[in-house]
């Protein structure tokens, strides 16, 4: 029993309404989320006269490639019950894979900002961003898969993005 009585909400009705712009949102949330990285870093290295560091683009890219992953994997193929056990197996160990490679890369992001604020750096922007970056991305990736259907796009096939 939840919070809220049952029937309270048509879910199914919510889905509904949300689906046809969820992709469009997910979209502009993995956008926002690479902008707010690279003003941070642009914005380190033009005021505070920080040098780049290639390291600090490594969460993002891996996050980047955790959504590719976890979008390779429709709705309908981890719940199906026309493929067989082995394909449900396999569709629900990429999902699984490629939530642990998202939080790896979120945990990454959070152990840069701390090693940035132990080694006595006064800007934290970057550290900072970059776990904003990657929570925004992993944020649009889930929202992506769970909002979109294989009938959506009868040509994409099997990789979504």
């Amino acid at each position: 029993m939840g919070c809220c009585p049952e029937g309270l909400i048509d879910w199914d009705g919510v889905y509904q309404t949300v689906q046809p712009h969820a992709t469009f949102a997910a979209g502009v949330l993995f956008g926002v989320a690479w902008w707010v990285w690279a003003d941070a870093l642009l914005y380190s290295i033009a005021v505070g006269g920080a040098s780049f560091s290639p390291v600090t683009l490594v969460p993002g890219l891996v996050a980047t490639a955790a959504v590719v992953l976890m979008n390779f994997v429709s709705r309908e193929e981890v719940m199906a019950d026309y493929l067989d056990e082995a394909a449900t197996m396999r569709a629900k160990l990429l999902l699984m894979v490629s939530y642990l490679v998202s939080l790896g890369a979120i945990g990454a992001a959070v152990g840069l900002l701390v090693h940035d604020h132990t080694k006595g750096g006064k800007d934290l922007w970057v550290g900072a961003s970059g776990v904003l970056q990657s929570c925004l991305v992993v944020a649009s990736g889930l929202s992506c898969w769970f909002f979109h259907s294989a009938s959506d796009s009868p040509g994409m096939g099997y990789g979504y993005i």
